[in-house]
């Protein structure tokens, strides 16, 4: 128990009395200084230096702190100097004083927040890299396309591909695909599967061109949104690379996919 005085106050009612305290502000030293001002009634920063067992320096910022919000008060007596505490009633008149203070808050926050809001934020794009590997890895990719929310690129040698995968599975992507309402574009090498998923472009909701150059090309990308996935079947080392970025995003779909899509041919109707 700590006693002030004739007066002992149990430990746990102490740590109540500091928990409302820090409510109000004030720390663990303040509210032990606070305490002990108000069973002197009238004390020095040395005297309670020696009640306290702490430092001048420390106990004079104390109640520095305690002065500047209203638990306690200076008193002059000629050149000395003594510290009282507010009378315990000084807590409802601080509550109260936030309570005006709240309100006045409330009546200002809409236009402020208003303004606020209207600055010209400027935005840090952050890039993010992702790095999948073999086939499990293109299947995550293949699943993060899903959430496009806009048309997915695709140019790609699909003879590769598809051996990995499975021309099933694959078929099942662009069916999924086309069930969440997302079109597709796609640039393939002359090869039977280009064939047969444009006999269902309709359906899959996919637009399919040809490219010889692409022929022989081990590598490919996929493009929605924001983000860039480089495939590389390279030295049977088959990785995925996912780029989100804005602008490269940009780039490679107004540069690059546009390009080659406008050198590309329609297929045929057999």
């Amino acid at each position: 128990m700590l006693q002030y005085k004739s007066i002992m106050i149990a430990n746990s009612d102490q740590l109540r009395i500091n928990a409302f305290l820090k409510r109000l502000g004030c720390n663990r030293s303040e509210s032990l200084t606070y305490v002990e001002v108000l069973s002197s009634g009238t004390t020095s920063i040395q005297e309670l230096c020696l009640k306290l067992k702490r430092n001048r320096v420390s106990v004079h910022y104390n109640v520095q702190q305690l002065i500047e919000k209203g638990f306690l008060f200076e008193i002059r007596k000629g050149k000395k100097r003594f510290i009282a505490a507010e009378n315990p009633d000084i807590l409802l008149k601080i509550i109260e004083g936030r309570h005006t203070e709240l309100k006045s808050l409330e009546t200002d926050v809409r236009y402020i927040s208003k303004l606020l809001n209207a600055i010209p934020v400027i935005k840090h794009e952050v890039t993010v890299v992702k790095l999948y590997e073999e086939t499990d890895g293109f299947k995550k990719m293949l699943d993060e396309s899903l959430k496009a929310k806009n048309e997915i690129l695709i140019f790609s040698n699909t003879m590769v591909f598809t051996e990995m995968l499975g021309e099933e599975f694959y078929e099942n992507y662009f069916a999924w695909k086309a069930e969440l309402g997302i079109t597709s574009r796609i640039i393939y090498p002359p090869c039977d599967f280009a064939d047969k998923i444009n006999a269902k472009k309709d359906l899959y909701k996919i637009d399919v061109r040809i490219l010889t150059q692409n022929q022989g090309s081990e590598s490919g990308f996929y493009l929605w949104d924001n983000t860039l996935a480089i495939k590389s079947l390279k030295e049977n080392k088959a990785s995925c690379t996912m780029i989100e970025n804005k602008d490269i995003a940009h780039f490679f779909r107004n540069n690059i996919f546009n390009h080659f899509w406008e050198e590309a041919k329609p297929i045929e109707n057999t």
